[in-house]
């Protein structure tokens, strides 16, 4: 096996854990058990700037009106940014 062919193996293999890790085994933290695990981040920082990162909340509507839960940030995919960098390059 060539170098180059190696080299293509370990990407693939590397990029399905990881969107095994992001789409499967995804786990899915409210602003405080974010902080908890990433330091870096606080409360207040992620109440100022959460929008730069990937978050989701439920939104649903009833008799009683419309409603929405906290928002909920990605755990697996916001290490990944970390590790790759992406997490200095927010807008």
């Amino acid at each position: 096996m060539d170098r180059q062919l190696r080299a293509e193996i370990v990407n693939t293999v590397n990029r399905a854990v990881m969107e095994a890790n992001e789409m499967y085994q995804e786990r899915w933290l409210t602003d405080e058990m974010l902080c908890e695990h990433i330091g870096v981040f606080t409360k207040r920082w992620l109440k100022d700037n959460g929008q730069m990162l990937p978050r989701t909340r439920a939104e649903w509507s009833d008799d009683k009106g419309e409603h929405r839960t906290a928002w909920v940030y990605p755990l697996h995919k916001i290490q990944r940014m970390i590790a790759s960098g992406e997490i200095k390059r927010l807008q």
